[in-house]
């Protein structure tokens, strides 16, 4: 193996381990579960999660247009 496919597998972009790509993806999914079930449960949502929840749209939205921008050259 090369060394620059051992430098590609594991990570993603911009270097990031996979192991941490992963973690953050579970611990999204997880308070996406707990914002689910308080707004099914007809809770208010705090201030704190609704900035959580808009922090992290606009990372995922900037992520995904830095993505689709790295695509087009």
């Amino acid at each position: 193996m090369t060394d620059k496919k051992k430098q590609k597998k594991g990570t993603y972009s911009f270097g990031v381990s996979s192991e941490i790509i992963w973690s953050s993806h579970v611990l999204m999914g997880l308070f996406f579960i707990y914002v689910g079930y308080e707004l099914i449960l007809k809770r208010k949502i705090s201030v704190p999660v609704s900035l959580t929840l808009v922090v992290l749209g606009a990372i995922g939205a900037l992520y995904h247009v830095h993505l689709w921008y790295d695509s087009l050259g």
